[in-house]
């Protein structure tokens, strides 16, 4: 029984050995493979250029999730002892990230290299400062923004921080949902989208497969009619699918990198500073991180989108009534 089980196992070894090699043969035996690659290429292209827009898509949440940058305005009447009280107690709150004390001075000075004609036109007329004391406060997540309002909203700050604020945050809060909401049916849509690619990726190495099974059709009935097992018959066209889909996966992701390279180039903005900036360094260690990971998962499917396209191609040849009564 052991001799025979490992007679069965060598045998296996052998058609699938067999099998490959017998692919890889046909494949640069022919040269009628190329446009079943461009084919390959656009659709891997296509889905990882999507994957590349949802990596985008996550690194738009996170900037509003994580860039809640608020100014709260101080009533001039308020005590250093009253803004300092104030002070002291928001920052011990844990939706707090971060706290700066803007004193009208520091705002004055700002804006003179903002607005430097606003600040002449101030000095010019001698009118006094009309800026406020503010508190810059950035909070750790978008969700917090309820505490933060509950908290500054209480009495005994009123007399401490400009009220007219809260209105402000409010709208600036609906605003945030709004593109949250938006950001996230985007991502709902581009995940629907990957899924009908994939299956039409399946659907294409099915429809190249057999394709390539009626250009050899006689040689697949030649095969049948001496005995040979589907799985022998099947593994040379899964080893050709295999192959030009893991060839389109490196060019689709070489082609992907020499575009995300030359984006700082095409889109300026993403180097001068401002939303695009922030956007761009949000998204950045995602692209590192994920799209390697996500490049080696679809050469590792490949196989199988290849092997279950091939079998769907071929099938209508291998399994046939007809012969199998022949037989």
């Amino acid at each position: 029984m052991a001799y025979s089980g490992f007679v069965v196992t060598s045998s296996m070894v052998t058609i699938v050995r067999r099998g490959i090699l017998r692919g890889l043969l046909t494949l640069r035996r022919e040269g009628e493979w190329m446009t079943a690659l461009g084919a390959l290429f656009g659709v891997l292209l296509l889905v990882q250029l999507l994957g590349v827009m949802m990596l985008g898509l996550q690194g738009i949440q996170s900037m509003l999730r994580h860039k809640t940058d608020l100014r709260l305005e101080l009533h001039a009447e308020a005590s250093d002892a009253d803004i300092q009280k104030f002070y002291g107690a928001l920052s011990a709150e844990p939706f707090v990230d971060q706290l700066t004390l803007i004193t009208k001075e520091k705002a004055y000075e700002h804006m003179r290299t903002q607005d430097p004609e606003l600040i002449a036109f101030l000095e010019q007329f001698k009118l006094e400062n009309p800026f406020a004391d503010t508190i810059g406060v950035t909070l750790k997540n978008l969700e917090d923004y309820r505490l933060f309002s509950a908290f500054v909203g209480k009495e005994e700050w009123r007399m401490t921080v400009n009220p007219t604020f809260l209105t402000d945050v409010t709208d600036q809060e609906k605003q945030m949902y709004a593109l949250l909401r938006v950001t996230q049916t985007g991502r709902a849509l581009m995940g629907v989208i990957l899924v009908v690619t994939g299956t039409a990726l399946v659907f294409i190495v099915t429809e190249l497969t057999r394709r390539r099974a009626l250009a050899r059709s006689d040689e697949v009935l030649v095969e049948r009619l001496v005995g040979a097992t589907p799985m022998s018959i099947l593994l040379p066209f899964a080893t050709e699918a295999t192959v030009l889909c893991a060839i389109s996966v490196v060019l689709s992701a070489a082609v992907l990198s020499v575009l995300l390279l030359a984006i700082p180039l095409l889109v300026p903005g993403l180097s001068s500073g401002g939303v695009l900036t922030d956007l761009r360094a949000e998204v950045t260690p995602l692209l590192h991180s994920l799209l390697p990971i996500i490049i080696a998962v679809e050469i590792l499917v490949s196989p199988l989108i290849a092997g279950t396209g091939a079998w769907l191609g071929i099938r209508p040849q291998v399994v046939s009534p007809r012969i199998a009564y022949a037989v």
